[in-house]
């Protein structure tokens, strides 16, 4: 992950100039599930929402499909924000918002919480107006990692929906990053990837993302006003006019 700020800059350049540019990003951030074998210990906090047991996986991906940042240590029934909120990048990127670096963000989905550093989707927004154009660029943008689950899954079929990996969590966890290494060097050494199906991406990623987070009623207040705040000062400078 780009912990020094040169590195954070090159980051929001290659978002800049990706096919589906965001202003600001330096990365998209998602949760996936990989199935795993029931556990011996604290069986039942592996059974994730759809019912079977599983990892649920952080990644942060840029958008030359590169895994900037993986966390395998999850069982299945924890929540993706919750995830996050336990993450040593939120605190980086918590650390560099109080130090003043004010327009660097991550793109997360829904079920994530509005942050200053993690923005996510308006839901509802009405068609054509500034917040709507705003969610259509963060989905268009932050979609690259769907494309990188996909691509992921369907090289390391140890990790596919269709398979399961048959050992306790602490190695599951082992060889989802290892699988993680090895993506990053195929992308390193240019080995490149077979053409992936629309279907395939589609049955990699065939989990929907869990319900909202629910925070206690005093959690963050604060926290949220002013990421709806940094959220609306990007939609008035970067899509009132388009």
């Amino acid at each position: 992950f780009p912990a020094a700020l040169e590195q954070r800059e090159a980051a929001e350049i290659k978002f800049a100039n990706a096919p589906q540019p965001f202003s600001g990003a330096i990365g998209a951030i998602d949760c996936t599930h990989v199935g795993i074998v029931a556990p011996k210990e604290n069986e039942e906090a592996f059974v994730n929402h759809h019912g079977y047991h599983s990892m649920n996986v952080q990644m942060i991906y840029d958008p030359e499909l590169r895994i900037l940042n993986v966390s395998a240590k999850f069982p299945g029934s924890r929540h993706d924000a919750a995830i996050w909120m336990q993450s040593p990048v939120r605190n980086l990127m918590e650390l560099c918002h109080r130090q003043g670096e004010r327009q660097t963000w991550l793109l997360g989905d829904s079920g994530y919480l509005l942050e200053p550093w993690l923005l996510t989707p308006i839901l509802n927004a009405p068609n054509g107006s500034p917040e709507y154009i705003y969610t259509a660029a963060h989905c268009s943008a932050r979609s690259v990692i769907e494309r990188c689950f996909g691509a992921l899954k369907s090289v390391w079929r140890c990790l596919s929906h269709q398979r399961l990996l048959m050992y306790e969590p602490d190695m599951a966890g082992s060889i989802i990053n290892a699988c993680a290494m090895l993506h990053n060097m195929r992308l390193h050494y240019r080995i490149p990837f077979e053409e992936i199906a629309e279907e395939d991406v589609a049955q990699a990623n065939a989990m929907p993302a869990p319900g909202p987070y629910i925070a206690e009623p005093l959690e963050g207040r604060a926290r949220l006003a002013e990421g709806r705040r940094v959220q609306q000062q990007l939609i008035r400078d970067n899509f009132v006019h388009l």
